[in-house]
């Protein structure tokens, strides 16, 4: 990384490598970070006009995005950064950062492992201010602590940065019970009982399609066995219907109506007729 200081033109003069030499040397971001700016072609003139969400806009993390945003308003005030924090915390990786959030500060461990994924290092922490925090969804206690305890620290000794156990977890969250890993033998014997029912009902299964199906042929002999037997004959009934019905000889028809009218007469006379 070279070392070389960016040009004391105005900012609007600068070139899209001044703005990335002076990212790399002033600001001390790292250098795929610089880079980004010059691949976007950010210019002095352009770079005066760009404020935090502008520079989360060309995919920089949270954290590099205030430092530089700071730096910025210091650049266009003519003036140098200045923090009021002691230097030591400056050097701070975004490690240490989440180790003394959640040691010294005492906050919840998704606010610490947020900072953590933007990236926010102790020299992009002591450029934050309230508003900062409330972005990467902070709450407002929260941030207002840190900012306490970061002011504090000018006053007291660096503090001591112990090693995070991989079994942290949250201060609103109880740690999971974890189920005791069982042995082969043991795997096997609790597997066993669910597969040896499964076994069963599939063997239930299986002899009852059996038991249905070998039952078929015999419904179909038994049916056929009916259809093919003759039906017993009703002698009985027909000598009925022969005793009942008499074959009467064949007369004319206009015979038979001739003696119907003769029948109706003789019916409609009185019974006492003498003749003479």
């Amino acid at each position: 990384m070279t070392t070389t200081k960016p040009p004391s033109q105005p900012i609007e003069k600068w070139t899209e490598k001044d703005v990335q030499l002076w990212l790399m040397t002033e600001v001390k971001v790292q250098e795929t970070c610089a880079v980004k700016f010059c691949e976007e072609e950010v210019s002095g003139d352009i770079l005066v006009e760009l404020e935090k969400t502008d520079i989360l806009g060309l995919g920089i993390k949270h954290g590099p995005a205030v430092k530089i945003t700071s730096y910025l308003e210091s650049l266009k005030k003519g003036s140098q950064h200045e923090s009021q924090i002691p230097a030591y915390v400056e050097n701070w990786t975004k490690q240490q950062v989440k180790q003394w959030l959640l040691q010294h500060v005492n906050i919840y461990s998704k606010y610490a492992e947020r900072l953590h994924e933007e990236d926010v290092s102790g020299d992009c922490l002591v450029c934050f201010n309230n508003q900062d925090f409330l972005d990467l969804e902070v709450k407002g206690g929260p941030a207002v602590k840190i900012l306490k305890k970061l002011g504090q620290l000018k006053n007291n000794s660096e503090p001591t940065l112990k090693p995070i156990p991989h079994t942290s977890t949250d201060q609103t969250e109880a740690a999971k019970p974890t189920q005791p890993e069982l042995s082969l033998a043991e795997a096997r014997a609790t597997k066993q009982p669910e597969s040896q029912k499964k076994i069963e009902s599939k063997t239930d299964e299986l002899v009852e399609k059996d038991f249905e199906k070998s039952q078929v042929p015999f419904k179909k002999a038994s049916e056929k066995e009916e259809m093919h037997q003759p039906k017993p004959k009703d002698y009985g009934a027909r000598r009925k219907e022969t005793t009942r019905t008499t074959v009467l000889p064949d007369v004319p028809k206009i015979t038979v109506e001739i003696q119907k009218t003769f029948d109706n007469l003789l019916k409609r006379l009185p019974k006492k007729i003498s003749f003479p």
